[in-house]
């Protein structure tokens, strides 16, 4: 699939010494078969040895390691603001990474609701799914997350994934980040404004693929003023009307043009006319930048369906398509 890389030359089988490799293996805590026999080798012990050469480069889980994480500490915020979890299928070996950024209109939300089915989900494919939460604005409270607190705490948990992530098993060159409502906001600015990840010597080019799912954020400035949408960005991200164009995801692609360093791209269309307009306004816009997207039709759906859907069963609208998007994005 175009925009996928190839695999880091660190994934590469090693041709190393079979005894090397086992320790090796063990130490990560994969499991393999070892023979006994150290004086003249069966074909089996041969196998053996061959096949944990291959595997010597791989990057397997650390058992105990925690589930929960603090990925930055920001004085005077609470540890749980600034978390993720961590769910990881047992023995995960270079596995594919998904990433999930909680909705809430920035003010409400955590990162283990509605869970359950997209931990089903990404785990039964062999994915570990890493989902985050991020300051959250409290309108009229000094002090709450303002802008740009929420964008710059994600760009930080997609720099603990990179970073973090193969000690769990975890293929950091196979990552998406996905999100819903605000967090398909988020989701968009983090990768549309590379100064994110830039702050964190990364770039959206190193993530694998994107996901935003249901937000007419794309373009804020369409949005018609005193809607319950313009104050909730009023609240989260302050007064100053530039900052309706300057947080505007498409606006942003537009202005990069062929220099846009986004990542392929699912994203949904729902809901009313202008709701409508602006989610494929922004698929335009990525298509126009060279972003190869998958526009999924979600008009039988709510705006909790779009989440809530995502792996549950009898789901016919968001689990298959997504699945299948995922699946090319993490292809080797």
């Amino acid at each position: 699939m175009a925009g996928v890389r190839a695999p880091h030359p660190l994934l590469r089988p090693t041709r190393i010494g079979a005894l090397v490799a086992l320790a090796a293996l063990l130490v990560t805590g994969c499991q393999v078969t070892s023979s006994t026999d150290t004086t003249a080798p069966s074909s089996s012990a041969t196998a053996t040895a061959s096949a944990a050469t291959a595997a010597a480069g791989r990057r397997c889980a650390t058992p105990g390691l925690p589930t929960t994480v603090r990925y930055r500490a920001v004085p005077g915020v609470r540890a749980d603001l600034t978390s993720l979890d961590v769910h990881a299928p047992r023995r995960a070996c270079d596995a594919p990474v998904v990433i999930w950024v909680h909705g809430g209109g920035y003010q409400i939300g955590d990162k283990k609701n509605q869970m359950a089915d997209k931990v089903r989900l990404f785990n039964a494919k062999g994915w570990i799914l890493v989902s985050v939460n991020y300051r959250l604005t409290t309108p009229g409270k000094p002090g709450s997350a303002p802008f740009p607190d929420h964008y710059e705490d994600v760009a930080a948990a997609v720099a603990w994934v990179h970073a973090q992530i193969p000690r769990y098993g975890g293929d950091p060159e196979r990552t998406a980040l996905l999100g819903h409502s605000a967090g398909a906001d988020i989701v968009s600015n983090v990768t549309a404004q590379p100064s994110y990840l830039e702050a964190h010597h990364l770039s959206p080019s190193d993530l694998a693929c994107t996901a935003p799912l249901d937000t007419a954020g794309f373009d804020k400035a369409a949005v018609p003023a005193g809607s319950d949408e313009r104050k909730q960005w009023t609240a989260a991200l302050g007064s100053d009307p530039a900052r309706l164009t300057d947080t505007s995801a498409t606006r942003l692609v537009r202005a990069a043009g062929k220099g846009a360093d986004v990542p392929p791209t699912l994203t949904v269309f729902r809901g009313g006319p202008l709701r409508q307009r602006i989610e494929k306004g922004y698929a335009t816009a990525l298509r126009a930048a060279g972003t190869p997207v998958t526009l999924v039709d979600a008009t039988s759906l709510t705006h909790d369906q779009v989440n809530r859907n995502i792996g549950a069963p009898g789901d016919q609208v968001m689990t298959a398509p997504l699945v299948r998007f995922l699946s090319a994005c993490f292809a080797p």
